[in-house]
C-alpha cells in the first residue's frame, strides 16, 4: 500500500471527499489555482491516490499531520 508524506496527507485532508475518485477530481480541479510547488505536490498525490482501489482508500485514515521539524 502507498505511504503518504505529511504534506500529501495534509493536501488529501483539504480535498477529501467520500470516494477516491471524487477526491482526485476535487484536487485536480483546483490545480489551476495552485502555486507551482503545490501543483507538483497535488499531481504527485493524485497519482498515488489513483493507484489505490476505492476499498483501500476507504480504509485509510487521513488526519492532518504536523511537521515535526
Amino acid at each position: 500500500m502507498n505511504t503518504f508524506t505529511f504534506e500529501e496527507t495534509n493536501l488529501i485532508c483539504c480535498y477529501r471527499r467520500k470516494t477516491r475518485a471524487d477526491t482526485v477530481a476535487a484536487m485536480t480541479a483546483a490545480l489551476p489555482y495552485m502555486e507551482t510547488e503545490i501543483q507538483e505536490l497535488a499531481e504527485r498525490t493524485a497519482g498515488k491516490l489513483k493507484q489505490l482501489t476505492e476499498e483501500e482508500f476507504a480504509r485509510f485514515v487521513f488526519l492532518p499531520a504536523e511537521d515535526m521539524e
